[in-house]
């Protein structure tokens, strides 16, 4: 279920335009059955704030401005920065989930200590000895096809390896650009205007987090991970277009039927799984991040930056703030 919250994790990272590798794929609704079609529009119908991307929440006077982020970088992003630019200049800080000095010191940290992505613990099973022969070669095959050798996939941590199966091969040859998505095009021009950029969470927190999943549960998620990449693609490609139509529901849907296709896994099991996720990188991450902006907005307006699945949900910061007094209203993009 760790593809559901693949676009969390892209927050700390660096990417480049998917969909101009990825874009001429084949159309999501052709792998799409009329019952889970009408599944992913039951869940957009049953989810608090399933739409808008950006927002403005006002109490005693002050707002805080949210925005709902892609962080892959494409040029329909340019209908966003029109409207954040004008509110950038009148906010006094910017938040973001982890701002690009925290970005840095995690690329540091990995560079030194390469135990955060690869399992490098004396005693430590290689992914080979944990699966069978059948998966371990489709595995392998999967991981080759977006430019990582057998080697160094055998002693990946298998959540990330669940993270690099959630992006398509037609898009990893770009991941290393600096351009980034929405979050660092808005972090770009709040320092342009001298606006402080913070973080809302350490960036060791996306790390801690993971390391809660028990090792053999990630390895057992990882191989159900894999998917063909014609529906990979696909699937990658039917998110970002739900995410520019403004319906980030949609995106969560999508994720939700596409995983009951996974062999072996009751739905119970998968709905089980899903809701421990969204617990652990969404929920809990809302919940702590909200002190972050209540103190924030004590004496000065803010414009807060985070992945869109943030938004959504009676768990989002959408509904907390308004949970905690703030008049909110949605703005046109």
């Amino acid at each position: 279920m760790l593809r559901l919250i693949a676009f969390v994790f892209l927050s700390l990272l660096h990417a480049f335009p998917a969909l101009a590798a990825c874009g001429a794929g084949p159309d999501l609704e052709q792998f799409l059955t009329p019952a889970e079609k009408d599944a992913i529009a039951a869940i957009e119908d049953e989810t608090a704030n399933s739409t808008g991307t950006l927002w403005q929440a006002t109490r005693d006077g002050r707002s805080v401005y949210i925005v709902g982020t892609m962080h892959l970088p494409d040029p329909r992003h340019s209908v966003a920065m029109a409207a954040l630019r004008p509110i950038l200049r009148e906010v006094d800080a910017l938040y973001l989930e982890t701002a690009s000095d925290g970005a840095a010191q995690m690329q540091s940290q990995i560079a030194s200590d390469p135990s955060m992505i690869f399992a490098a613990d004396a005693g430590t099973p290689t992914l080979p000895e944990l699966l069978d022969d059948a998966t371990w070669q489709q595995l392998r095959d999967a991981m080759a096809a977006r430019g990582f050798p057998a080697p160094l996939t055998a002693k990946m941590r298998p959540w990330y390896v669940s993270m690099m199966l959630s992006i398509p091969p037609c898009a990893m040859d770009t991941m290393t650009s600096v351009v980034g998505g929405l979050d660092k095009m808005v972090e770009r021009a709040a320092l342009a205007l001298d606006k402080p950029v913070r973080s809302l969470e350490d960036w060791q927190t996306i790390f801690s987090t993971f390391s809660e999943i028990p090792y053999q549960e990630q390895v057992d998620i990882m191989a159900l991970s894999i998917m063909p990449d014609e529906v990979s693609e696909a699937a990658f490609t039917a998110t970002l277009d739900a995410y520019f139509d403004e319906r980030h529901a949609r995106s969560w849907g999508l994720s939700e039927v596409l995983s009951h296709r996974i062999p072996g896994l009751t739905a119970e099991q998968i709905e089980a799984e899903s809701a421990r996720m969204q617990d652990l990188l969404l929920d809990r991450r809302n919940q702590n991040w909200l002190p972050v902006i209540l103190d924030a907005v004590q004496d000065k307006d803010i414009l807060v930056a985070v992945g869109a699945a943030h938004l959504i949900g009676e768990n989002g910061l959408v509904a907390l703030l308004e949970n905690a007094g703030f008049a909110l209203t949605r703005l046109p993009l």
